[in-house]
């Protein structure tokens, strides 16, 4: 989807808009291939959105592309986030384990899924690619790719300035400045500072409210034209985010006083006070985030005529600390300090055709590299006094451990046009991973008189794999392109960092995957219409539990998914656009035995994959334009969206699902006729729907039936409400 009565043409250098004349929906170019295409001739299931779009919706992170795209879906759990597409989410919050759906920014892999809290402001364009993206986008995308492409430098001296102000005490600032420094020489520097109040109440006297940000970020940008032929693009990412962060609250928490648990003193707990409403909480540790993240590039782009060569040089930093508590009583018994530290380091080689010929061609080199470091601390200094076993012991769990990984990669695509109408395309990659690590299991006594007990796990999986796809399109019109793909996708293996047990290594998860796909402009361009169908064949599919230690990973037999996707927008009038998607999903583990408590195997086949809803839904319309006698236009844009109940782990028990819901987003914007000063008022979750967004299971202190553990849940934001306003130079 995707089209806004602009007629905007995202480019993916100067990022300047081209107008086109042609009647109807806009088009929008798109880079998914590595280079520049017409949305409608890739032969990919894509939903991509212009800058006019993602500013009509609200986009503010990656988060809010659920709202838009079919099928995805998104969690967190305290700093760090995940993305599902397809049934396809890893929710691995170590070092040592990769998202399922890769997350590219501006050309650049991000091994952290913490790099999903970059800002989106004066964003050009995002690209979601659906399905196993194994041959250009090669490294751990089996779900999928979303691609984010912020604003390049222009030549003009231009700059924005923005203030948003919302309930919970929400204040952001916004900014922009671009400046040609000279002829050949252009810079653009963006910031932001954004601050809100939690909404998560805390019944503990003097407790913090939880979910509140304390955020801000720059980005900057200087493009290069060294010669007529040669352009370097120099870029900078800087984000902090603070406050109390996404905090999950205790579902179940620890019991009240009085009711004891096996092996642990009755009466221990004192008081439980916590209301298991939704946004109650009752913590008595001051919960807090401070992430660190920051990304440097360089991207060097030569245009030889009928070959061009591009670099893409880079380096990235992301440092999180958290603190949770994780026993939701009065006193310190589980409390959850996370601490992580990475690195990493990525070089890609492309060299492709340029002639636009009846055969196109890229190929390329790739090379990863990320050292990290997780530690995670948990068991407070008053947990010896619940453990009658063990009186007067009075210690914490330190669990983590240093994880590098290297990744090689050499790939190609090629592209055979036989007549006007028919082409085949057929690529391959094949990569190769080391990852090796040391789990450190340290138990540290508060008391001197016992040291510290530090066990050392060494581990370490290696793999060389090929991946690629084979796709026949055929232009059965000039509006209507009809394809066919068979892909292949590989995700690498991981180590379980926190684990101390035998299986400290997880393989890698492999897809095979069939689509087939129709993409139509109809009625002179007046409604667009895109349809796309997959069946996935996945083994060793990589899924999550939780447990004492922390998460755990490891591999599934078989699994499979297939469905349909639907996309459409149409403009019936020059004041009214409609957009909307539809998405079907069946999911299955074909074969899943897990043990449980030693020898014990639970035998999981038949259950649904985690993260994804039968049935998805959404639906938008933007109505208004031009007010006349120099008043400006005036839109109103509203959006609907549904989701089928879901289930949050392999389980499948009843308390891990989901119900259904349905949300409303409202936005009205004006903007001067000369498109110098805006403004908007927008309500998101209009109905204020209490609704899960995610849901993991942890310590297994709580003597609840099926066991398990207690239950940790995140919620999606209630309802907010605000008005920005904003002025152009």
């Amino acid at each position: 989807m995707l089209a806004t009565p602009s007629m905007a043409m995202a480019q993916e250098q100067s990022g300047d808009q081209e107008t086109r004349t042609t009647r109807g929906l806009d088009e929008i170019i798109v880079t998914a291939q590595k280079r520049s295409e017409r949305l409608q001739d890739v032969p990919i299931a894509i939903s991509a959105f212009d800058e006019a779009k993602l500013i009509e919706t609200g986009f503010d992170e990656i988060s809010d592309l659920t709202q838009l795209v079919p099928g995805m879906q998104f969690g967190n759990f305290g700093p760090v986030a995940f993305v599902a597409l397809r049934g396809i989410s890893y929710e691995n919050t170590t070092a040592a384990g990769d998202p399922g759906v890769a997350l590219h920014l501006d050309g650049v892999y991000i091994g952290r899924p913490v790099a999903t809290l970059f800002s989106a402001f004066d964003t050009e364009r995002t690209e979601v690619l659906r399905g196993p993206q194994g041959t250009l986008y090669g490294r751990n995308a089996t779900g999928g790719s979303v691609n984010v492409i912020t604003k390049k430098p222009s030549d003009e001296f231009e700059g924005s300035f923005e203030v948003t102000a919302g309930n919970y005490d929400w204040f952001r600032e916004r900014a922009m400045i671009n400046v040609p420094l000279s002829d050949s020489i252009r810079a653009r520097i963006t910031g932001f500072k954004d601050d809100r109040d939690g909404f998560t109440r805390n019944a503990f006297p003097g407790g913090t409210r939880a979910n509140g940000i304390d955020n801000w970020g720059l980005r900057g940008h200087i493009d290069i034209d060294l010669t007529s032929n040669f352009n370097i693009l120099l870029s900078a990412n800087y984000v902090n985010v603070g406050g109390t962060g996404s905090q999950p609250e205790v579902r179940e928490p620890f019991p009240a006083a009085g009711t004891a648990i096996p092996g642990f003193g009755a009466g221990a707990f004192g008081n439980n006070v916590n209301d298991l409403r939704p946004f109650n909480e009752s913590k008595n540790v001051r919960e807090l985030v401070d992430n660190d993240l920051l990304l440097l590039s360089s991207t060097m782009t030569w245009d030889f005529g009928d070959i061009s060569i591009k670099s893409v040089t880079a380096y990235g930093e992301s440092s999180f600390f958290s603190r949770q508590d994780s026993d939701s009583s009065p006193v310190d018994i589980v409390e959850l300090n996370l601490v992580e530290d990475a690195s990493q380091f990525s070089q890609e080689l492309q060299v492709a055709s340029n002639n636009g010929g009846d055969f196109d061609w890229i190929v390329g080199l790739y090379y990863f590299n990320e050292d990290a470091f997780r530690s995670s601390r948990f068991l407070g200094p008053q947990f010896d006094a619940t453990v009658a076993m063990f009186p007067n012991l009075n210690f914490g769990v330190d669990l983590g451990g240093d994880v590098s990984t290297e990744s090689y990669a050499a790939f190609g695509q090629f592209t055979w046009r036989f007549t006007e109408t028919l082409s085949l395309t057929a690529g391959g990659r094949i990569t190769r991973d080391t990852r090796s690590g040391v789990n450190d299991i340290t138990l540290r006594a508060v008391n001197p008189n016992f040291p510290p007990v530090i066990v050392m796990l060494p581990s370490s999986i290696k793999s060389t794999e090929p991946t690629g796809r084979v796709t026949l399109d055929w232009k059965a019109a000039d509006d209507i392109l009809i394809y066919a793909t068979a892909a292949r996708g590989y995700k690498s293996g991981g180590i379980n960092q926190q684990s101390a047990s035998a299986n400290r290594t997880f393989k890698p998860e492999f897809v095979d995957s069939y689509e087939m796909g129709i993409k139509s402009q109809l009625f002179d361009r007046l409604l667009q219409v895109n349809l796309a169908g997959f069946y996935n064949e996945y083994n060793d599919l990589q899924f999550q539990v939780f447990g004492f230690a922390g998460p755990e990973a490891a591999n599934a037999g078989q699994a499979h998914a297939y469905g349909f996707e639907v996309e459409w927008v149409a403009a019936p009038s020059d004041f009214l656009t409609i957009d909307g998607s539809f998405s079907y999903l069946n999911t299955a583990y074909d074969e899943l035995l897990f043990s449980v408590g030693g020898n014990t195997l639970v035998d999981l086949s038949g259950n649904e994959l985690s993260r994804a809803p039968e049935f998805t839904f959404a639906m938008g319309a933007t109505v208004g334009g031009s007010l006349g006698g120099g008043m400006g236009d005036l839109k109103l844009r509203g959006d609907v969206s549904y989701q089928d109940s879901a289930f949050f782990t392999p389980f499948n028990r009843p308390e891990d699902r989901t119900s259904s819901y349905t949300n409303v987003n409202l936005r009205l914007l004006w903007s001067s006729e000369d498109e110098t000063y805006n403004a908007q008022f927008f309500v998101t979750n209009l109905f204020d729907t209490e609704q899960e967004g995610n849901l993991l299971r942890g310590v297994g202190f709580v003597d609840e039936p099926g066991g398990g553990g207690q239950e940790f849940v995140t919620y999606r934001a209630p309802r907010q409400y605000g008005v920005t306003v904003g002025f152009k130079f």
